[in-house]
């Protein structure tokens, strides 16, 4: 990590790992202040660390939101509601949470229910009636499920969900994440917003869910536990004051890590990499919104806050053609599914550097590997 190294605490450590579970320095506590809790979301007071994955952090969410519930409530916490096109990692709790597809060693999981994402079309500006209808039918479903299983006494204690979904990069509007936490608040349900993968400025922002713009006295404000990871080089989750662990948890981190997630940080914001990722994004929407346009049918349905954009194509051969031209011209795309490819460029992409995506696609033909065949 650039500049980690600048401070005397980074050369106190940097011989070696030290976890911070088994031999604790003196000043961890402030540590903490100065290099993990900056960066924390609104209204969020505390944090729990991990053991560095995205499963830890998801998984270790999981079970204080259960636990808590079930000391707030006095009830079983039977269950946690997840969503489809979700991936939360790849232990028992975080695969029942996750959309069914990602499980692909058919690992065992807990029946635990999963909600439908509501049906969103894209732009969505341009269908904004059928998408709250969508989103309305959506969010009903959701409250019968709380309902259904209380009634049952398989409560559900918690609600988690991403921003923009792992798989298909599914995302509705900030109105239908607005009522979904209310929704939680009302009930009573722990609000899980899964940053792993979104978060730490990929979306234009800190934290993509600062993009929903929650309010505390209309949607309940801010989530009660956010987890982070990914990109971040630690991972856990932070929680609000309501939700602050009540007991001292094994803090599984390198200290060297947490110097440079603090670092990275304060790179982030000394360079203005966030308005250089927002700037990048816009570029990027528009150019592929332009493509979508005049090249009927190679992109569809562009979506994503940020740099963290995904689109459609015509079918899984057609990605498969498109993400290897891409890799011709030098240029790194991932797949979140079949038909959907998906952008995660460094946040400190440029959109002059931006666009060789946008010439790459206009100059994309489905023949370009048959010269390679002929030869093969």
């Amino acid at each position: 990590m650039i500049n980690a190294a600048d401070s005397d605490t980074y050369e106190r450590f940097k011989q070696g790992n030290i976890d911070a579970c088994n031999v604790a320095p003196h000043d961890f506590a402030d540590i903490l202040r100065e290099n993990v809790m900056p960066i924390a979301p609104a209204g969020m007071s505390n944090v729990t660390l991990c053991d560095g994955s995205v499963t830890g952090a998801n998984e270790g969410a999981i079970a204080h939101a259960m636990t808590t519930y079930a000391q707030n409530h006095g009830r079983k916490a039977g269950s946690v509601l997840g969503f489809e096109n979700a991936s939360h990692g790849n232990s028992v709790a975080t695969l029942s949470v996750s959309d069914s597809r990602v499980n692909t060693a058919n690992s065992p999981t807990f029946d635990w229910p999963k909600a439908a994402l509501p049906a969103v079309k894209y732009p969505q500006h341009q269908f904004s009636h059928e998408n709250a209808a969508a989103e309305a039918e959506a969010l009903k479903n959701v409250a019968d499920l709380i309902t259904q299983h209380r009634d049952a006494n398989t409560d559900i204690a918690a609600i988690i969900i991403e921003p923009i979904s792992a798989f298909e990069n599914k995302q509705a509007t900030p109105t239908f994440y607005k009522k979904l936490r209310a929704l939680a608040k009302e009930h009573g349900v722990v609000f899980i917003c899964d940053e792993t993968r979104t978060g730490v400025g990929a979306s234009g922002k800190m934290w993509a869910h600062e993009h929903w713009y929650l309010n505390e006295d209309m949607d309940g404000g801010a989530p009660d536990l956010v987890t982070f990871g990914g990109r971040a080089g630690i991972s856990g989750f932070y929680s609000s004051r309501e939700y602050a662990p009540l007991w001292s948890s094994e803090q599984h981190v390198n200290v060297v890590d947490v110097l440079s997630y603090g670092s990275m940080w304060r790179t982030i914001q000394a360079r203005n990499y966030l308005k250089m990722v927002d700037h990048s994004g816009s570029f990027l929407k528009i150019e592929l919104g332009n493509i979508e346009r005049d090249f009927h049918g190679l992109v569809r349905n562009v979506r994503g806050n940020g740099t963290y954009l995904g689109f459609d194509v015509a079918s899984q051969k057609e990605a498969d053609l498109i993400q290897s031209w891409l890799l011709k011209c030098g240029i790194l795309v991932g797949r979140s599914g079949p038909a959907t490819l998906s952008l995660r460029p460094a946040l400190c992409m440029l959109p002059l550097e931006a666009k060789h995506l946008r010439e790459a696609l206009k100059n994309y033909s489905p023949h370009h590997n048959q010269h390679r065949t002929q030869w093969a």
